[in-house]
């Protein structure tokens, strides 16, 4: 089985499916192969490495390359096995652990998620309660700004206190911080988080609950990141909390493009990946 699979595969592609001794960075450019590497670095490791399906979480950015890689490992190494796999984007295998341990950060496990026309909304009805003007303070502008916080794990309580709120002042929109706080508390009071909760809540769930996140870091045991140049800081500080003692990450990413910036992707996520996992080991996929 195990050579039938590498036989498909380039030299590069090989190398990088069959490297499993640590964090390893592969870098991919247009028509290399990418998803090809991801598909069968999870089949080889289902296959050669003793790993269950669900000891195997692959983060991807949107649905559709979740479902596309999920059917082609189910035809490389079975739908039974495939279909246990964890594998899903961020937002969405996040929103399940959180539904899982609501109970922990003060939510119901039926919280409400708002989509961007929600927020904007609630944003908008602040604004108004807080009698400013919506002339200076557009909602749509000002859920961006929380959104691009929340991206940065930075919380109301810091915000104020940050050269985010020191940049508002001087654009003569000092009440931003406390429209933010107004915010969050509301969201909470709706037992809802918006889409950037997901992460921000994620990331606190793993920061304050030590035995939740070693129960999760037990789970996965390897773990895949597709597109990791559009991973924004929040994404890549979980895949830290979920990695840093095992160092058992795969993340694939072409350094020269990122679609995500407006989400606050930060390309210097894959700049830096060597110096945040010691002992990596870096693939270049050549096309």
């Amino acid at each position: 089985m195990t050579e039938e699979l590498l036989e498909q595969l380039n030299q590069g592609q090989r190398e990088a499916v069959t490297y499993c001794d640590g964090p390893q960075l592969v870098i991919a450019g247009a028509g290399s192969g990418k998803t090809r590497v991801l598909t069968y670095k999870i089949a080889y490791l289902l296959a050669n490495h003793a790993y269950q399906p669900w000891n195997i979480l692959a983060l991807t950015f949107t649905n559709k390359a979740a479902r596309e890689m999920k059917e082609r490992i189910g035809r490389l190494v079975g739908q039974e096995q495939a279909r246990y796999l964890q594998m899903g984007t961020f937002h969405s295998v996040f929103a399940r652990i959180l539904r899982a341990e609501a109970d922990r950060i003060g939510f119901n496990s039926n919280f409400t998620i708002y989509d961007q026309s929600d927020s904007r909304s609630l944003v908008k009805s602040i604004i108004k309660e807080m009698q400013i003007d919506d002339k200076t303070y557009k909602p749509a502008s000002v859920a961006d700004r929380i959104s691009m916080a929340k991206n940065h794990l930075l919380l109301p309580q810091q915000y104020m206190v940050s050269s985010w709120a020191a940049d508002d002042a001087q654009k003569k929109r000092p009440q931003v911080g406390n429209i933010y706080n107004r915010y969050v508390e509301r969201c909470r009071q709706a037992n809802a988080m918006d889409f950037d909760d997901l992460l921000v809540q994620t990331f606190l769930l793993f920061k304050n609950h030590e035995d939740i996140r070693q129960k999760y870091v037990e789970r996965f045991r390897y773990v895949l990141v597709d597109e990791y140049q559009d991973t924004n800081y929040a994404q890549q500080e979980i895949v830290l909390q979920l990695t840093c003692e095992h160092g058992r990450v795969c993340v694939v990413g072409d350094d020269a493009q990122s679609i995500y910036s407006f989400r606050g992707a930060n390309i210097d996520n894959i700049l830096n990946f060597q110096k945040q996992y010691e002992g990596s080991r870096l693939f270049k996929l050549e096309s």
